[in-house]
């Protein structure tokens, strides 16, 4: 998903402007709001695999109370709020995920380059198909996420290894005699070993040393932004057209 965040940033950025057209103050806020709603989906996605309801919305109990203090009032997540679009509303309570309205809000944003002439229709139809990837990812990582292994299967996997265990000295004691301990012993670590790994693999999201590092991914994919981000800035300050990441010194000579 990261990969894919970085694309449609990529994408945006070297073609949301007209050629010997400054960007309008409106235009440039709307494609600067549209780029930190992509580096905040990695955050609202690894708040939401890991079952935190609440990636935007964190509230504390005891602090942020309404008039019945059984009510919590919501309130922003300070690890991206300033990501977020200012005034929205978060429905996870209802059952859509953050993730969901953030893909909506880039689909605007889309819908609205073509509308000013950024996108022709190839163009536009990539940034959909990157968009539909993202929101395919997504949906794939929540059904890692929701749908764990039956406790009657994990029930079952355990004594069934517990039993082989068992009966697997008695079937080499005759052919191997002494040998048996040490390689019953070696069997035996190997299978619960996989064992272990498969419970591991169940819910990869988390916290554990050997999950996927997801804070990692989201604060790498939003320094690698913000550098572009920054780069276009510059550039679109000076001229809509100049290249990203060149001097102007080697623009001149080009020229």
């Amino acid at each position: 998903m990261a990969s894919a965040c970085l694309r449609q940033f990529r994408t945006i950025l070297a073609c949301s402007y007209n050629e010997d057209e400054k960007l309008k103050p409106t235009e440039k806020a709307d494609v600067e709001q549209t780029i930190r709603i992509l580096m905040s989906i990695p955050y609202a996605t690894k708040n939401h695999l890991r079952a935190e309801w609440g990636a935007a919305w964190a509230p504390i109990p005891g602090k942020d109370i309404a008039d019945n203090p059984d009510v919590l009032v919501p309130r922003l997540n300070e690890e991206y709020s300033d990501l977020l679009p200012s005034g929205i509303q978060g429905h996870e309570y209802e059952g859509l995920g953050l993730p969901l309205q953030l893909f909506s809000l880039v689909e605007g944003f889309v819908k609205r380059g073509v509308g000013r002439k950024w996108f022709h229709p190839p163009q536009a139809s990539q940034l959909q198909a990157q968009l539909n990837t993202m929101t395919d990812a997504y949906g794939k990582m929540e059904t890692i996420r929701m749908t764990p292994m039956p406790v009657a299967h994990l029930i079952h996997q355990k004594q069934v290894l517990a039993l082989y265990c068992c009966v697997l000295p008695f079937a080499m004691v005759d052919n191997v005699q002494w040998w048996t301990v040490p390689i019953v012993t070696l069997v035996t670590f190997t299978l619960y070993g996989i064992e272990g790994i498969g419970s591991q693999l169940e819910d990869p999201f988390g916290y554990d040393r050997n999950d996927i590092k997801m804070d990692a991914i989201a604060e790498d994919t939003r320094e690698e932004i913000s550098v572009m981000l920054s780069e276009w800035k510059r550039t679109s300050a000076e001229n809509p057209g100049d290249e990203m990441f060149m001097g102007k010194a080697t623009r001149t000579n080009g020229d």
